[in-house]
């Protein structure tokens, strides 16, 4: 068998026979050429904003011929010019290998019509067509029809009661209704006596079931029973007497402690809550809300727009959005920006508000960072923030208190730990999950916070925090070297450079607000990606702005969940190598939000590779522990392996590991999308630097360290 262009198709595509697939399977490994190719056209069906192929024209292909291709229908002089077309053009060779994995897809298994789908189709048709076991008879042609049944030169074949009446007198039909009206009265007898038969098998009614009423349907003013005559009640039976009454204890309802409320599961009930107030011109602001009759997230116009409950809240990074809650509650979403709170972990505030009669607030913190104040005058506000525990899988809550004019912080971070690999049964029992941390600041006058039976006071200037975690389960007041910059206020820029970069960050930040206005964010944020690779091309370097460009849509893509458009823009070879470590760094962020996320993001992959493929990227982007790999030296070998693997993720990952846990090889040149002789050198290199079997070199003491 030759190594054509449509062999290696059928073999990426798993249509050849076994022993063809491993002919074909050597002469690849044979190969430079065609694992290159291979590697191509994986790389070329995954890529997104590829042009059509012409149709005509130069370098034009009819799709015509494209079918009779695949089809191996031509001539082996037109399949050559086909191959050549498609060697020298990423579009064309897009083009036909993605019809060979569609028609795969499609020839090789057949099309199931599941039986609820018949059954809805057959309950579009009102009468005898309606009825899924009705046997359909052949139509009879018009010669044997009798003519005195056709009505303008039309068969009439109407049914009614097995009766067919079209040709017979009127006197007959009449007769004919009412015979038939009769036989089915003594049907309806019948079947109702068999029916009590088969309650009372005896055959003989109960005496109590004689007195039965004549009519159920009557009015209440109408109860008159029916005449039963030779009918013998049954004698009354002297009454009981009842042992004389016992006093119950009285059963006291436990205390309500102040500020403690019953548990119970959010509301989903939507209804105008609060209204949104605009942000100041100083701090950029833009809030979407998730609505489920128009799906996606939209964004609020204009001040004073409703807000309403049980739908998720969204505030993107750098943007500060508040809410005036109706009962007398400020709720504001705080989207964080590193360059102006030196925070560099969060990113966008999610949120979902809930209507609830007791509580002032009924708020469920998913990401980021809120602030609640009370605005309500002589009169204290009670809150209540609910947020996932990744660890147990279930719902977790604080209560607060806050009293008048007083403020408070609560930011949700979560992360993967080190000792928590992938785990592709998300049942497994020695699953963890990430770890989630629930931190509460005061940032004016007090506020009292419970969880379960325990209780803190904060306040500003004594216990500040209170801390929750998701493994200890406990809240209590951590040990904190200081409070956060971005609470106590950061200093200014130091010099230039970060003067600079903070003015490209909030330009970047308005400039997507402003395109938000008018533009779906799915559009808005694509724009961005667009404008980036379009500035990068133009200056041939990396400047702050496209970097802050390409780091807001990234961002953005994450926090509406466009997971997809992410790694697409990770897996890439021509991705700049700083915008697959923002990648990177974004998805693992986004990976521990959620103890489901996982495997959101394996369906993801799985619909780009194959094979172990999936589960082998997914256990890289977990954390590798110092511990597991000073047990195991074997794992870094598997890393130096991945560094030549066929895919550019598993490469990106794997280099990514070896750079943490061992920072000697920091200075072996390495970029995942070099070339493979490049590539092949860097192997090379840290093999020396681990060699198997053994440990990486410690790193060198600091003078510190060595006094």
């Amino acid at each position: 068998m030759r190594l054509t262009l449509r062999t290696l198709l059928a073999y990426l595509d798993d249509t050849l026979e076994p022993a063809q697939a491993k002919l074909i399977g050597a002469k690849v490994a044979e190969s430079e050429p065609a694992r290159e190719l291979m590697e191509r056209i994986k790389q070329v069906t995954r890529r997104r904003r590829l042009t059509s192929p012409p149709a005509s024209g130069p370098g034009g292909i009819d799709p015509n011929t494209i079918a009779e291709y695949l089809n191996d229908e031509v001539t082996p002089e037109k399949a050559a010019e086909v191959e050549q077309i498609c060697l020298a053009s990423d579009v064309h060779l897009a083009e036909i290998a993605a019809c060979h994995q569609i028609l795969t897809l499609v020839l090789g298994e057949p099309a199931l019509v599941p039986p609820t789908a018949k059954q809805r189709m057959y309950g579009l048709v009102n009468g005898p067509e309606s009825i899924t076991t009705r046997k359909h008879k052949k139509p009879r042609k018009v010669a044997d029809q009798d003519p005195s049944s056709a009505v303008d030169g039309a068969a009439v074949d109407s049914p009614r009661l097995g009766i067919f009446l079209a040709g017979v007198g009127k006197r007959n039909k009449l007769l004919l209704i009412v015979g038939s009206g009769v036989i089915a009265a003594c049907l309806l007898v019948f079947a109702i006596w068999q029916l009590v038969h088969s309650l009372h098998p005896s055959g003989a009614i109960p005496k109590g079931e004689q007195h039965v009423k004549a009519d159920e349907a009557e009015s209440d003013g109408d109860k008159k029973q029916p005449e039963v005559k030779n009918t013998k009640l049954p004698e009354p039976k002297p009454p009981v007497a009842k042992p004389p009454e016992q006093k119950q204890p009285e059963i006291k309802k436990p205390e309500v402690v102040p500020g403690q409320f019953e548990y119970k599961p959010a509301s989903t009930k939507q209804q105008e809550i609060g209204k949104y107030q605009t942000s100041s011109l100083k701090e950029p602001g833009v809030l979407l809300q998730f609505k489920a009759d128009k799906p996606g997230w939209h964004t609020f116009v204009g001040k004073n727009s409703a807000v309403l409950s049980g739908r998720p809240l969204l505030s993107l990074a750098g943007s500060k959005s508040a809410i005036q809650l109706d009962t007398g509650v400020e709720l504001t979403l705080w989207g964080n920006l590193p360059e102006l709170t030196l925070d560099p972990f969060l990113s966008e505030s999610r949120v979902v508000v809930h209507a609830h009669e007791q509580f002032d607030a009924d708020v469920t913190l998913e990401r980021g960072r809120i602030v609640l104040r009370n605005l309500k005058k002589d009169k204290n506000a009670q809150v209540r923030v609910r947020f996932e525990n990744p660890t147990l899988a279930e719902e977790h809550h604080l209560d607060l208190v806050l009293d008048q004019d007083a403020a408070v912080v609560l930011e949700r971070s979560c992360e993967l730990e080190d000792d928590e690999p992938f785990y592709e049964n998300p049942q497994d029992k020695m699953r963890k999950g990430p770890t989630a941390m629930v931190r509460v600041y005061a940032i004016s006058k007090a506020a009292r916070v419970r969880s379960g039976q325990a209780a803190i006071t904060i306040e500003q200037t004594d216990k500040p925090v209170a801390e929750w975690q998701s493994r200890r389960g406990n809240l209590g007041v951590p040990v904190l070297p200081g409070l956060p910059a971005w609470l106590t206020g950061v200093s200014p820029a130091k010099n230039e450079s970060q003067v600079q970069q903070r003015k490209k960050a909030l330009e970047v930040t308005y400039s997507l607000a402003r395109s938000l206005d008018n533009k779906a964010i799915d559009v808005a944020v694509e724009e961005i990606y667009q404008g980036a690779q379009k500035d990068l091309a133009l200056s041939m370097q990396i400047t702050p702005d496209i970097y802050f460009q390409w780091r807001h849509a990234i961002q953005a893509s994450a926090a509406v969940d466009d997971i997809a458009r992410v790694f697409d823009e990770f897996q890439q070879d021509t991705t700049p190598i700083f915008v697959r470590g923002l990648c990177m760094h974004t998805l693992r962020q986004w990976l521990a939000w959620n103890r489901d996320h996982d495997y959101q993001l394996l369906k993801v992959l799985q619909k780009n590779y194959r094979g172990a493929e999936p589960v082998k990227i997914m256990e890289l982007f977990h954390s590798i522990s110092q511990k597991e790999m000073t047990r195991m030296p074997e794992r870094y070998q598997q890393l130096i392996d991945g560094l030549s693997n066929d895919l550019t993720p598993i490469r990106t990952l794997s280099h990514g590991h070896l750079l943490r846990l061992a920072p000697a090889g920091e200075r072996i040149p390495y970029d995942p999308v070099m070339p493979r002789v490049e590539r092949e050198k860097a192997v090379r290199e840290w093999q020396t630097l681990i060699p198997p079997g053994q440990l990486p070199p410690a790193p060198p003491m600091k003078k510190e360290e060595s006094k």
